[in-house]
């Protein structure tokens, strides 16, 4: 009797720390709102093709039509700064940067604009180029994936 007491007083504690200290479990769907929209952005881009994937897949409808929600997908930035030299003054570090913004637009509300920006470092191999280009390259994809990611993420959050 006496653990089974123990037991139901330690979670009670753990769940009055974890809303004590202002936890909140994130949003996992996109609001009604935004269930049907139209996507504006550049359509043979990997980044619009991972977007739409990642909306059709949340259950979202995308449509062409005027009067519904409007997620314009801005462009996509990136930068390449040396983070580190070897003795011999040959670069040997990069941080590779990603940035790129969305908008959502609701008919009869303020446009909200959302900022996504990512940095990576990336080791450079000059005696492997090969090998770090493709690196290279696989980091600007994944930073494109957590982009897309993180459009859906703060969908879920959009407030009206």
């Amino acid at each position: 009797m006496g653990t089974i007491f123990t037991r139901l007083m330690a979670v009670m504690l753990a769940a009055l720390l974890l809303q004590g200290c202002g936890f909140q479990m994130r949003g996992n769907g996109i609001p009604s709102e935004l269930m049907t929209m139209k996507v504006v952005g550049d359509n043979k881009s990997d980044f619009y093709r991972l977007v739409t994937t990642r909306l059709k897949a949340s259950g979202v409808t995308l449509a062409d039509k005027e009067g519904i929600p409007v997620l314009t997908l801005g462009g996509i930035g990136g930068t390449s700064q040396v983070a580190s030299v070897n003795a011999q003054g040959v670069d040997t570090e990069y941080v590779l940067g990603f940035s790129t913004q969305f908008t959502v637009s609701v008919p009869g509300k303020p446009t909200q604009v959302f900022p996504i920006n990512f940095n990576r470092s990336f080791l450079n191999k000059p005696d492997a180029a090969l090998a770090s280009s493709r690196e290279q390259e696989q980091l600007n994809r994944e930073m494109q994936e957590q982009a897309a990611n993180q459009v859906i993420r703060q969908l879920s959050q959009v407030s009206f």
